[in-house]
């Protein structure tokens, strides 16, 4: 139900009754229902905030680890790999939010059904806010050794705020923050890149490294798999206010090759260069102080707020599917408090085993939900989808729960979260389809029966 819809007919709102409906539509941003047709935006806000989203703090960490442990070709083929699998898994989870106007968490309803999607949105918004923990932990800490008058614990609450100011908005908050945010991160990026190559050797000493501890092709592809396979998985919750299919491909492949890929490149050789895979600490070693700063906060606002805005709207819809009225500005806020929680927990050195944690949950849910909407149910509206959902769909979470554990326990694929996104996809095709075939074998007879 659209809750805050005009009315159809009668005398037009005054300018006050207008603000106030404007208002309470970005606060709530279509969180229960499918974005209509004249909400969508233009391709230019969509490629800002996915480039937005996926400028972060994590894609230095990735870089660091990828530029610590691979040689340069191992590791720069380690991060085009990884990312043009996330653009995949992105384009085409993207187009299922596109074409239904559903959020990652209806369409999980879809998918897994009314219940079965409870499980999923909790699971899902807590890691998502988990990692925004982990990350506002590191970026804390990191700031207060470039600023030690700056508590670590100060800079957490502080900046918990201030992602909570933009995600609460919605898309509109998230666009008109990375508007501003991608020039500046980018243009320091790109200095930060000079002064490496300019230094003595320029980037031969980066061409020629070696490893002192070799991490392996295939971990590097799975460090830089996980640290946005979740965002991939979750990209309905911005593809959804598409305006043509297009637009999701070119979004998607500019958020994570322009995005992620160019600052985990920048990140990878940075630290072949210096020797730290502390990105921050190379930049503050380059001279570059205040501008780590800057691209500390901006890179960690611009993920942690998307991140922040897909728990909620998890949240609002597991909330709903309880019969629980809860709305997405109350969930916004107790998302937060989660990340703050994670935050000063102190996990910001357990970073690698949190992605790999988040590599065998996400994956299987993105390959499930690729192959429901590209197999099995590949027509229909976004509300029809949404009327026709079943309590809950065995067969969906339990190929959910196969492949996670298949990825766990098998060597066949290059990384454990392709293993995981194709085990989802294959078993629950699998599934799926006999379950059909199934029901339909069982109708027939009926149909016979009421025939004669």
């Amino acid at each position: 139900m659209d809750y805050h819809r005009p009315p159809a007919k009668g005398p037009p709102m005054s300018e006050e009754a207008a603000g106030r409906h404007r208002l309470a539509t970005d606060l709530d941003d279509h969180a229960l229902e499918p974005v209509p047709r004249e909400r969508r935006k233009s391709l230019t806000q969509m490629i800002i905030v996915q480039i937005g989203w996926n400028i972060s703090v994590s894609s230095f960490l990735v870089g660091g680890v990828v530029g610590g442990g691979t040689s340069f070709g191992e590791g720069m083929a380690a991060i085009v790999v990884g990312n043009l699998v996330l653009v995949a898994v992105s384009a085409l989870v993207g187009l299922v939010g596109y074409r239904t106007g559903l959020s990652s968490y209806l369409a999980a309803r879809a998918v897994f059904g009314r219940h079965g999607a409870v499980l999923v949105s909790l699971l899902l918004g807590v890691i998502a806010m988990g990692f925004i923990g982990v990350l506002m932990d590191t970026c804390g800490g990191a700031v207060n050794k470039l600023i030690p008058a700056i508590p670590s614990w100060a800079f957490v609450l502080l900046f918990a705020v201030a992602i909570t100011s933009t995600s609460i908005f919605g898309i509109k908050g998230l666009a008109r923050f990375s508007a501003i945010a991608v020039p500046i991160e980018i243009a320091i990026a790109l200095v930060a890149l000079v002064k490496i190559g300019g230094g003595d050797g320029g980037f031969g000493d980066v061409f020629a490294y070696v490893p002192a501890v070799p991490i392996g092709f295939a971990t590097a592809v799975g460090a830089v798999i996980a640290t946005w396979v979740t965002g991939a998985a979750l990209i309905g919750d911005v593809s959804r206010y598409a305006t043509r299919p297009r637009d999701v491909l070119i979004s998607s492949f500019c958020g994570f090759v322009v995005g992620a890929g160019v600052f985990e490149t920048i990140a990878t050789v940075s630290a072949m260069k210096v020797g730290n895979s502390n990105f921050v600490l190379v930049m503050q070693g380059l001279g570059l102080l205040a501008p780590a700063a800057v691209m500390l906060v901006l890179a960690l606002w611009n993920t942690a707020d998307n991140n922040l805005y897909s728990a909620s709207l998890a949240f609002t819809n597991a909330s709903n599917s309880l019969r629980l009225p809860i709305r997405k500005p109350v969930w916004n806020v107790v998302a937060i408090v989660i990340a703050v929680a994670v935050a000063f927990a102190g996990l910001a050195d357990s970073f690698l085993t949190f992605l790999n944690v988040i590599a065998l949950v996400a994956p299987p849910f993105a390959g499930v939900m690729i192959a429901h909407f590209w197999v099995l149910a590949r027509r229909g509206t976004g509300r029809e989808l949404l009327a026709s959902a079943p309590a809950i769909r065995v067969e969906a979470l339990a190929a959910w729960l196969i492949a996670a554990v298949l990825s766990k326990f098998t060597n066949v694929l290059l990384a454990d979260a392709i293993e995981g996104l194709v085990y989802g996809f294959v078993c629950y095709a699998v599934l799926g389809l006999a379950v059909q075939a199934a029901t339909r074998g069982q109708a027939a007879p009926a149909v016979q029966r009421g025939k004669s």
